[in-house]
């Protein structure tokens, strides 16, 4: 499906609205810092010190800490070009917000296939395409997360959407040309962040076990009981992928708790005594990871502007998608599945509303790009509804 020239000058426009910034806070952070790394808009520390240190160390061939793979691919592609220079890794970084933008269309693409589209099929095509556009200059947290500083997080955020994408063409029309492609992108997910590839194979894995059964009331209740059980007595087991028990994910999120309490955090404990403690903690931690801060986690002024441009806006797209639930499709019900599975594994590890805003992007991503198609359909139904009014 082309793109009409209009959605193409607006996709451009994005892209060098995102090179114009990431040069400026580029140019900001040598103001500052004098090595043009990160520029903090809310003080702080970030890891875009560490993935330099890691890089240089890879550039001579030295021992590094590795925590992804991120710092070896920086490194080398350093080596590659024959230069230390930090502009040169957020132009690297800036390749993957393109791709990042290319697979989103992609996936709107592909939902739109997936609906029966008669009158208006132009109209809808063209307002879901600049919508999701206008989606990456709105969503400010995401625009800070890949132009402030080098994180690998636009890698991530590209990975997963590319994933989503191509497993939604190799599920719904059986292309194992596309299953090939996949196996590779999901590896190289995990690479960048273990836990986005657990996440995206147990999405997965519920939506094959959701599709057989037919029934996701039922589903739930089995998974509730078969977790409680692992709760209770398999805590110490291992969870392939990321290779840690649930015990240590728990007790990870607690230091955290205690290391990093403050206006940030949300204070949920998830190791409790009994099961149905973690349950009524855990749905807490849910809510505060996916439309956090909520009311009550608020107690400054950085949390009051999340809750304002993000939670707010985050809780009235969730509602309109409920209440507009018939028009889903199974595409997009999958799309949602890998949104919502990764949110909850978030709200397993994390108790910080900062972190959660960078965590939670690929959840919101791919909400947003099934919003934009849902919202595109209704505002054409509606538009058609008054004409036909007006016209008797």
């Amino acid at each position: 499906m082309k793109l009409g020239s209009e959605v193409s000058i607006v996709r451009y426009l994005v892209l060098i609205y995102y090179l114009l910034a990431t040069t400026v806070f580029y140019m900001l952070a040598i103001y500052v810092s004098g090595n043009g790394i990160s520029f903090q808009i809310f003080g702080g520390g970030d890891d875009g010190l560490f993935y330099w240190e890691q890089a240089m160390n890879v550039f001579y061939d030295l021992s590094w800490i590795r925590t992804s793979i991120y710092p070896w691919i920086i490194g080398k592609y350093l080596q590659l070009i024959g230069a230390e220079s930090v502009f040169a890794i957020r132009m690297f970084n800036f390749v993957g917000v393109v791709l990042l933008i290319h697979f989103s269309l992609k996936l709107v693409t592909v939902q739109l296939e997936s609906i029966s589209l008669k009158k208006n099929a132009t109209e809808i095509r063209k307002r879901a395409y600049l919508l999701s556009l206008v989606s990456y200059i709105a969503y400010i947290s995401l625009f800070f997360n890949i132009t402030t500083s080098i994180f690998r997080d636009v890698w991530i955020y590209m990975l997963f959407v590319t994933a989503t994408y191509l497993a939604t063409r190799w599920l719904f029309e059986k292309n194992w040309t596309y299953f090939m492609l996949l196996v590779p992108t999901i590896w190289l997910l995990g690479q960048f962040r273990t836990y986005a590839l657990l996440s995206f194979v147990l999405a997965m894995s519920i939506w094959f076990v959701v599709t057989l059964v037919k029934r996701p009331v039922v589903f739930l209740i089995m998974f509730l009981i078969v977790f409680g059980v692992i709760y209770s007595f398999f805590m110490d087991i291992q969870v392939p992928i990321v290779e840690r028990t649930l015990r240590s994910a728990l007790q990870y999120r607690s230091s955290g708790l205690g290391q990093l309490g403050g206006s940030s955090q949300m204070g949920i404990q998830l190791d409790a005594t009994n099961y149905l403690g973690f349950l009524a903690n855990y749905a807490h931690s849910y809510l505060g990871n996916l439309v956090g801060p909520l009311p009550w986690h608020i107690r400054s002024v950085s949390t009051l502007i999340a809750f304002v441009i993000e939670a707010v806006p985050m809780i009235l797209i969730l509602g309109f998608l409920w209440l507009r639930r018939g028009w889903v499709t199974k595409v997009q019900g999958f799309i949602l599945t890998q949104a919502f599975v990764w949110n909850g594994l978030i709200a397993i590890t994390n108790d910080n509303i900062g972190t959660s805003l960078r965590l939670r992007a690929i959840a919101y991503l791919l909400i947003l790009l099934v919003f934009v198609v849902t919202y595109s359909q209704y505002r054409a139904e509606t538009g058609k509804k008054s004409s036909s009014f007006s016209r008797q």
